[in-house]
């Protein structure tokens, strides 16, 4: 016999929840105890219905508190408790309709299994969440016994393990990332450094060579074409190289750079390149001025160091960025050098006097760029190191290249007309831009060196912290790989011991020796529960040997109550047992609204039967009848025999026309019933009368079978082998 009683460990601390679990508990045990006592259906109904009231009542009660903690598993439990109130009149059913002992013992079981692991597994969850929650807004706990709690509580033990090895390793990798990412950026702009140094080496390169070419064009061109010849064909065609150098470079660059100020010097220097070209084409064209001639190269030539000049721009280390501006200053200073020396050059050539060169516009732009050259040099000076300024020397000093170009001004140009030399200008000029040529050269060679030493470092620097973040990243990876299973280990043997006693697997014994830590508190703490179980295990079965030979009784029992109900020739329900479950079917077709068909059957000429071949073939056609019956029907319809020849079938949730033809059907099967006796044949024909209750008719069972019976009747005068049904119930 199954015994349920409140204890006081099923007590979840929630005194509205308890006072419910004590009254359902109290219920289910009401309704054990009238099914094991066979009481009427009246006192089962009573107490299924009050199981009903409760339950929904309680189960509004936990829904309720769920929803005040935003319980996170709300939405399962509230699926559990509508499927355990739709189970409900499923087992009132199924104990009312059923007088098997085993669909009692089952139902018995179910409540029995369900209200224990409702109180104490299903709504243990809810309730240790709300007494934590409690805590947590009552107790003036610490922030960290607090945060320790919420991550106890949401983090399970082999993540916070994880957490706890990995996150030194997660701090190692960021900063190595960021040490790794400052040297690659360190290293993206050294390479772009080195890209810049390239392209200012060839448009050094480049502009110097077309310089030259501009002033023995100049000098060829005021020699009336007579002087400089061929040094100016030899100077085109190094100047033609250059370009080509210069442009191949750029090309090979600009699937390479991303900077977008680089790209956009890039393109608009490839511009200028080919208006270069197409210039230089048509440079000895005899209607061409010296004027027109020296503009365009001053303007290519400007344009060039002008966009050098602002690759300076471009977001660099600082101090290499002040090499590039000290690089184009000094370059910048030969381009207006080369320029005065143009001008002075044309104004020389003129053959004028001293009084006109002076008035002369030509010679105002001359003083006009020396103010330009101081201005170079000052910005040289002021973005320059030591070392730099050292390697221009005295040509970077502003005073003395005032004094160089006054003295030269002097010399060669406010002297008396004889002894004016344009030749002596063009070469002193070109002295001084050859010497600033050198120190441009050495500057640029200086900061290439700088460059691939600080890219060597750099890549150095890379392959040392990458190694370094491997080892200690290996290293941690081992060091966890120990730690977390010298943990998690044993607590998993733990947890697949406790899942084997679930299972009722006691042999599962923890001879492991731990140390004396939480984890071999917790092997002891297995260890004891283990063997208390293993006893309790032991008396269960003691106790289960005994509510078996008291099942077997109530089984053997049970039995002869089905044997009473039913008929000892065919097997059919008898007439007893027919009346009792017609009652039910009625008092659920009333409240529940159902259809309800009942058919009565008479086996025609059956006394005829009997005569010609006794009362073992009457016996025999009777069997065989009720099986015909019974293989016709549906497997919720209900067949019983209650008379001699007479036999009734009553269909539940079963219309009148859908009736009628499960009585044509049958009918049909019975006249083609082949009843084999001894030697005979025995054929036979049925007679069916069929009706449906209706609420409005108010048939009790007698009612009922008395209405049906008149029908049969019918059939019977007209002319047997057919169905009757009264066609005027609707």
């Amino acid at each position: 016999m199954i015994s349920l009683k409140w204890n006081e460990d099923m007590c979840v601390g929630i005194d509205e929840i308890d006072a419910d679990h004590k009254k359902i508990l109290s219920i289910i045990a009401s309704i054990i105890d009238a099914i094991e006592t066979n009481s009427n259906t009246e006192t089962i109904d009573k107490h299924f219905t009050d199981l009903l009231i409760h339950t929904t009542a309680h189960f509004k009660h936990e829904e309720a508190l769920m929803q005040t903690m935003n319980f996170i598993d709300f939405i399962e439990h509230r699926k559990d408790h509508c499927a355990f109130l739709n189970k409900i009149p499923e087992l009132q059913k199924q104990i009312v309709d059923s007088s098997n002992v085993e669909n009692a013992e089952e139902v018995c079981q179910f409540l029995y299994d369900w209200v224990i692991e409702h109180i104490l597994i299903s709504d243990m969850d809810y309730v240790h969440a709300f007494h934590n929650e409690t805590r947590r807004s009552t107790s003036l706990k610490t922030l960290f016994y607090r945060s320790s709690e919420w991550l106890s509580h949401r983090v399970n033990i082999s993540t916070r393990v994880l957490i706890t090895s990995v996150l030194p390793i997660i701090g190692v990798l960021i900063l190595s990332f960021v040490a790794i990412k400052d040297n690659y950026q360190q290293y993206k702009n050294m390479q772009l450094l080195e890209n810049l140094t390239q392209i200012v080496i060839q448009v050094s390169s480049l502009t110097h060579s077309l310089q030259i070419e501009r002033g023995l064009l100049s000098s060829y061109i005021s020699s009336d074409f007579t002087r400089f010849s061929k040094a100016l064909i030899t100077r085109q065609y190094k100047s033609t190289n250059e370009i080509h150098v210069f442009s191949t470079l750029l090309n090979s660059r600009v699937a390479l750079l991303k900077e977008p100020t680089l790209v956009d010097f890039i393109q608009s220097t490839q511009v200028d390149i080919a208006e270069l070209i197409e210039f230089r084409k048509n440079v000895l064209d005899p209607s061409l001025t010296n004027e027109q001639m020296l503009t365009g190269y001053n303007d290519i030539i400007g344009k060039l160091l002008s966009r050098v000049n602002h690759l300076s721009q471009i977001k660099m280390n600082a101090r290499f960025a002040n090499h590039i501006t000290a690089i184009n200053a000094i370059s910048g200073l030969k381009e207006i050098l080369g320029q005065q020396r143009e001008i002075g050059t044309l104004l020389i050539d003129e053959k004028i006097s001293t009084h006109d060169i002076i008035h002369n516009e030509r010679y105002n732009q001359l003083y006009t760029q020396l103010g330009m050259q101081l201005n170079a040099i000052f910005i040289f000076n002021y973005s320059a190191t030591e070392e730099q300024k050292q390697i221009c020397g005295d040509l970077c000093n502003t005073i003395q290249h005032k004094a160089f170009i006054n003295k030269t001004i002097s010399d060669f140009m406010l002297q008396p007309l004889t002894q004016k030399s344009s030749q002596f200008w063009f070469v002193q000029l070109s002295q001084r831009i050859d010497d600033i040529k050198i120190v441009t050269d050495k500057l640029v060679r200086e900061l290439e060196v700088k460059t691939k030493l600080r890219l060597s470092k750099l890549e150095q620097r890379f392959y040392f912290v990458l190694m370094l973040i491997t080892t200690i990243v290996i290293f941690n990876i081992l060091l966890f790989t120990v730690l977390f299973h010298s943990v998690i280990t044993p607590i998993r043997r733990i947890t697949n011991a406790l899942q084997k006693v679930t299972l009722g697997h006691y042999n599962q014994q923890m001879d492991d020796c731990y140390s004396n830590d939480e984890i071999g508190d917790m092997y002891d703490a297995y260890e004891t529960l283990r063997r208390k179980l293993l006893q309790a295990d032991m008396a269960k079965s003691l106790i289960k040997r005994q509510q078996q030979s008291l099942l077997d009784r109530r089984k053997e029992r049970d039995k002869y109550r089905e044997l009473a109900s039913r008929d000892t020739l065919t097997g059919a329900l008898n007439r007893r047992k027919f009346n009792h479950i017609l009652k039910q079917e009625i008092g659920f077709a009333k409240q529940d609204k159902q259809k309800l068909s009942l058919m009565l059957l008479d086996i025609d000429h059956f006394k005829t039967i009997n005569d010609n071949y006794g009362h073992a073939g009457g016996d025999q056609v009777l069997r065989d009848f009720y099986e015909a019956c019974f293989n016709s029907v549906k497997s919720s319809d209900i067949v019983a025999r209650i008379g001699g020849e007479e036999f009734a079938i009553l269909m539940p949730e079963t219309t009148k026309q859908q009736a009628q033809c499960i009585a044509e059907r049958l009918r049909l099967n019975i006249s083609e019933l082949t009843v084999l006796y001894g030697q005979a044949h025995i054929h036979l024909t049925v007679s069916i009368g069929l009706a449906e209750w209706h609420e409005f008719d108010s048939f009790n069972n007698d009612e009922f079978i008395a209405y049906t019976d008149k029908l049969l009747y019918k059939a019977k005068n007209n002319g047997r082998n057919c169905v009757v049904l009264d066609h005027n119930k609707e």
